[in-house]
This record gives C-alpha cells, sequence and structure tokens, in this order.
C-alpha cells in the first residue's frame, strides 16, 4: 500500500548531494539501496565546473563517487578496471544516468565513456560532450524507457580524453514512478489485506 500512496512520484539518488552517502532508501522508505566498489568510495571532491546543469533535480555540491582514498572517479586503465554497483532491496524502475567528469580530447581525437549495466545486461552508454580544459563540468546524461532494475554497475570505457586514464564520476541516478497498473495492484493488494484482518477480528 506505501507503494502505491508513493509511486506517482520519481525520485533521483543524488550522489553530487554532500549528505548522500553509500546507502539509503527510496520510494518512502519502502527500498533501500547500498553502494560497494572495486575499493575505497569518495565523493570528496567539490563541483568544480563552471556552470551547473539545470533539470535533472542533481545539487552539483559535489562531483560525485568515484573509486579511491584519494581519487573521486571510476577509473579504467591497461592494468584495472574500477567499479561501483548500486544494489535495491527489491527491484525498483530506473530512467536515467548521470555521470561527471567525462570529457573529449581538445582535439577531438578521444573521448570518455561511462557505462552502466543493469542486472548484468548490455551496458548503458554515456558518451562525453565537453571538451577537457575549458572548464565544463564533463556531465552527461542518458535517459531510456523506464526499466526495472536489482543491481547496477557503473564503469568507465578504456579510451581517454588524451590527459591521462580514463575516468568520470557516478552523479546520480533517477528512478521513475510505479507504472500505474502495478501501484494500482499495490493498493488493490493493501486493501485486501486490511479487509481480511478485518474479518479475523471479527470472528
Amino acid at each position: 500500500m506505501a507503494l502505491g500512496a508513493v509511486g506517482a512520484n520519481a525520485a533521483v539518488i543524488d550522489f553530487t548531494a554532500a549528505s548522500t552517502g553509500t546507502s539509503g532508501s527510496v520510494m518512502g522508505g519502502a527500498v533501500t539501496w547500498t553502494m560497494t566498489g572495486s575499493g575505497y568510495l569518495n565523493n570528496s571532491q567539490l563541483f568544480d565546473g563552471n556552470s551547473k546543469p539545470t533539470g535533472t533535480g542533481l545539487a552539483f555540491e559535489r562531483d560525485g563517487y568515484g573509486v579511491g582514498l584519494n581519487d573521486d572517479e571510476i577509473t579504467t586503465t591497461p592494468m584495472r578496471q574500477e567499479w561501483i554497483e548500486i544494489a535495491f532491496s527489491s527491484p525498483v524502475m530506473v530512467s536515467a544516468f548521470y555521470f561527471l567528469d567525462l570529457f573529449q580530447a581538445r582535439t577531438g581525437g578521444t573521448l570518455e565513456v561511462g557505462q552502466a549495466s543493469i542486472d548484468g545486461g548490455a551496458p548503458v552508454s554515456l558518451v562525453a560532450v565537453d571538451v577537457a580544459g575549458t572548464g565544463a563540468a564533463g556531465f552527461v546524461a542518458a535517459a531510456f524507457q523506464p526499466i526495472y532494475a536489482s543491481v547496477i554497475r557503473f564503469t568507465v570505457l578504456n579510451s581517454n580524453d588524451s590527459l591521462g586514464y580514463a575516468d568520470g564520476a557516478l552523479a546520480g541516478i533517477e528512478l521513475a514512478p510505479v507504472p500505474v497498473p502495478a501501484a494500482g495492484l499495490m493498493l488493490l493488494g493493501g486493501l485486501g489485506g486490511l479487509a481480511m484482518f478485518r474479518r479475523r477480528a471479527r470472528a
């Protein structure tokens, strides 16, 4: 019943907010999420773009989450590929991913690509559009038809911006509302449970 009540509202898990840690809850507390990674999880870097993108619901207080004690980015080198994984206690509907610090080379020859794999499936790619060294935030959004997800793994493709190894920061996940039919079924289920409880109480 609680899920049905909040099903009409989309939500964003904002990894650019200073207060967002490595676990939390969504859908009115009905679903919890936990972040793990291939190393120390870090969102200590202040947002350093010359302007904050609009229309995302993100705070842009930080640059997002990365892996490493002194690094706020998910990095891929010829020797390793760092990752961050978000696991939900129950499936949720995701509709967008957000990255920061993904850049194209000034020459245009190379670029960074963030990737998100939902439940082990083919990755969703977030391709850099901002040019390195211009003061831009390296912000990329990937929006898509909502899909149920239990576990999402974020990595960065082995390409770069010609300034070093490929890297980028996880900025956010957008959750879509529960579809109306599903929300209605949950509401009916809750009402049915109440009716059964009342019958037992009368007996």
